[in-house]
């Protein structure tokens, strides 16, 4: 329950609180602060994520208690609050947020002056020792890489360690004593929101958001415009056009960023104008392709997180580019000869062409989109991946027009089973 004020309390605006929120950017309205009831829906979600198990009804707040603890109406919320708080807001102390027990603080406290004292966290389950308690940055990046090697399908149960380590991070970055550990706090933030995109947390747009804020602080353009690409595409995911299209212009405002890094921007940038109608697109999508470093595969880049970016990898965003503007035919041929070497292909990413595969079919073949849809359903469950769960549905959609096919009866009930499972 939260704790009761004082009588004698003065009561004074938790500005902490308020600049805290305003640092997070609005996942629906880019360029925006968070909102106060975006703020509430955020805490809501951390809540029944940081405590799994247990029902957490009692604690959801709305934007008027937001409001209460933002005019320093509330201080101090109950235990499991103050902790969703300080997850969504990436704050490692209460103390950070403005928030005190007004029965039992002192008045240096009340009036503004931030105590360090650690909040108190749940136990960890991850053995963290040696260089990675040391703060080593080329540590810290060598376990990172030992988790994104990790089988996509095991991603669901990695998360809760990915989480874990973030919160050490938190801890090792306290009071801002170690700053050159934002770089590697931004890798970790941006792949725990991958892992929310694919395994169906909403948080992702707020570990997205941390870690373009990491970016920031790091000073590190490259990694920043990368967020932002990945903000794009998370837009573009929602069906938010307008938004995608903003976040890519931002991520292609700096200069300095590396050539593999802005073919990424330009792609993501090529898939928003598509969207809109707009046949720049095919701009973008050659300004990608000329980016990209010359044909040596073996090149180190400095950008060595968009490595990923290669010729295939436009050609896949090409495809679906090509459709939106109106040429399936195209589209199609390009989907057909990626997925004709299945064995370079990474599951999730023939799952999504599918899906995309399965579109451009079905207007003249729904029989054949029904295959591919079911292939990407199929590889969906095998990844574990609900990216591609989500990718199916305009398929889903469009298919029930033609639900006295008995084929596209099944691909819509096997589609039904696969987004109302929890």
């Amino acid at each position: 329950m939260e704790m009761p004020r004082h009588p004698d309390t003065v009561i004074t605006p938790n500005r902490l609180l308020v600049q805290a929120r305003q640092r997070l950017t609005s996942p629906q309205r880019p360029g925006q602060h968070l909102s106060r009831a975006e703020l509430a829906d955020a805490i809501n979600t951390a809540l029944d994520h940081l405590y799994p198990g247990r029902n957490l009804t009692a604690h959801y707040v709305d934007h008027r208690w937001v409001g209460k603890l933002e005019r320093g109406e509330h201080r101090w919320p109950s235990r499991e609050r103050r902790t969703a708080l300080r997850h969504v807001l990436a704050a490692t102390t209460d103390a950070e947020l403005g928030l005190y027990s007004p029965r039992r603080t002192p008045d240096a406290v009340r009036s503004g002056q931030v105590q360090e004292q650690p909040a108190t966290r749940r136990p960890l389950h991850v053995r963290v020792g040696g260089k990675l308690l040391d703060g080593d940055p080329e540590a810290w990046l060598h376990e990172l890489d030992e988790f994104t090697n990790q089988p996509m399908r095991t991603w669901p149960q990695l998360r809760g360690q990915v989480q874990e380590y973030l919160e050490v991070l938190d801890d090792l970055q306290g009071c801002h004593v170690r700053p050159h550990l934002a770089r590697v706090d931004a890798r970790w933030s941006e792949f725990m929101s991958w892992i929310a995109d694919n395994t169906a947390p909403p948080e992702g747009w707020a570990w997205l958001d941390r870690s373009h804020r990491r970016a920031i602080e790091a000073d590190d353009a490259s990694l920043a415009a990368y967020t932002l690409m990945r903000q794009s595409q998370r837009a573009l995911d929602n069906g938010d056009v307008r938004a995608a299209i903003a976040f890519s212009r931002r991520s292609l405002a700096p200069s300095s960023v590396p050539a593999r890094t802005r073919a990424l921007c330009l792609t993501r940038m090529a898939e928003a104008l598509a969207a809109s109608g707009d046949d720049e697109a095919r701009t973008a999508i050659t300004a990608a392709r000329r980016e990209l470093p010359g044909a040596d595969a073996n090149a180190v880049d400095e950008d060595d997180f968009a490595r990923h970016c290669d010729p295939r990898y436009i050609a896949a965003v090409d495809a679906p580019c090509r459709h939106l503007l109106g040429d399936p035919a195209s589209a199609t041929a390009i989907f057909e000869e990626l997925l004709s070497d299945l064995a370079a292909i990474a599951p999730i990413d023939a799952g999504l062409w599918h899906a995309h595969l399965a579109e451009c079919y079905l207007h003249h073949d729904p029989e054949r989109a029904v295959d591919h849809g079911m292939t990407a359903l199929r590889l969906a469950d095998e990844t574990a991946s609900y990216r591609v769960i989500r990718a199916t549905q305009p398929l889903a959609i469009a298919l029930r027009r033609h639900s006295a096919l008995p084929s596209a009866r099944a691909f819509i009930d096997r589609h039904r089973t696969a987004v109302t499972t929890q």
